[in-house]
């Protein structure tokens, strides 16, 4: 159903150039970005407003770094299908990483988006590689400008014990949802999750379009996930449900999958 994701996105955006989708969440975000960046019409402007990992750049057909300070977004060269744009690489402890663009620097480049008519896709949260997260106080780092906004997640959490290793800030995510640490992650408290103003709901723009991307990569049987569930619990809160299996850094077809 990868294709399913371009329309749905054009469905919702029909005019995606000079647009911004933020891409929030957990379980497959840069990997998606990456797969919009190669099949979205056109030119894509990518850029991340938090942090990722150095080697990821490699997903894009060119990388540029905005040092902090200089006034002006990098000039952006006509060659290429996608760019990722981001400040300079660090050294952390997990690795060597890329940070994001701050506040100032997003708005720049949303104004080059516009007047270039290319849309501009934000890795706009983090989860350490987590298929599932809860935010922090500060998190997600969603620009007010944003038209469009897709939360990722990723159903191999489902029915695990909730634990750090498998949940980023599960005491915040137990607290959101009642389930204690070491009970199992059941898909009620994830819906209810999606739902929370605190937890999936948390920082998106008023004026943007919601779609849930359910990861099934990892799951036994993906044919045992009640779609019907997701949908009536889903509907009216979230503008599109989607499924699809992103591992490896890739995205894979979901056969008989709806939403």
């Amino acid at each position: 159903m990868t294709q399913a994701i371009i329309a749905e996105i054009q469905q919702h955006l029909p005019q995606e150039k000079g647009k911004v989708i933020a891409i929030v969440g957990a379980g497959g975000k840069t990997s998606l970005m990456r797969y919009l960046a190669v099949n979205l019409p056109g030119v894509v402007i990518c850029t991340t407003s938090t942090k990722m990992f150095a080697k990821e750049a490699a997903f894009f057909d060119r990388d540029l770094i905005w040092e902090k300070g200089e006034p002006a977004v990098p000039e952006l060269p006509a060659q290429f299908k996608n760019l990722l744009i981001t400040n300079a690489a660090f050294e952390s402890g997990s690795g060597r990483k890329l940070e994001g663009l701050n506040q100032e620097q997003l708005a720049l480049l949303k104004q080059v988006s516009e007047a270039r008519q290319v849309p501009l896709i934000i890795e706009a949260d983090g989860a350490k590689k987590r298929a599932l997260k809860a935010p922090e106080a500060w998190e997600p780092l969603i620009p007010e400008f944003t038209d469009l906004v897709m939360y990722v997640l990723g159903l191999a959490v489902l029915d695990k014990p909730l634990t750090e290793e498998i949940v980023f800030r599960s005491q915040l995510y137990a607290r959101l949802t009642g389930v204690e640490i070491g009970e199992p992650v059941d898909l009620k408290s994830i819906l209810e999750y999606l739902k929370h103003p605190s937890g999936g709901q948390k920082g998106i723009p008023a004026q943007a379009k919601q779609i849930a991307v359910f990861n099934l990569a990892g799951i036994a049987e993906p044919g045992q996930v009640d779609l019907e569930l997701i949908w009536s619990e889903l509907n009216g809160v979230y503008d599109s449900i989607l499924y699809t299996e992103i591992s490896n850094g890739k995205l894979w077809e979901v056969p008989d999958a709806g939403g």
